[in-house]
């Protein structure tokens, strides 16, 4: 959710701007704001929200595509298949 003004800030529940940056744990002195969907209460500063975008998707791209030598872990099936127990 993104949060400008005073007022949209006191409806997400927030109540005040000295609450920390769950990224950086600086405070929320200015706007804009986003909040995160989870079941948490986590609010970013907008360019730490985009700092933390950019660090996913750097790991998921490391762990899908590993550089040389490492081949890929993980594999996905679209069929369910029975795999007998010996």
């Amino acid at each position: 959710m993104l949060i400008f003004t005073d007022e949209q800030r006191l409806r997400a529940g927030i109540k005040s701007l000295s609450k920390r940056c769950s990224y950086c744990c600086k405070p929320l002195s200015e706007y804009p704001l986003i909040m995160n969907d989870d079941a948490g209460l986590a609010v970013f500063h907008a360019a730490c929200a985009a700092a933390l975008v950019a660090d996913i998707v750097v790991d998921l791209y490391s762990f899908f595509r590993p550089q040389e030598p490492y081949r890929p872990i993980s594999v996905f099936l679209t069929k369910r298949y029975d795999v007998p127990y010996n």
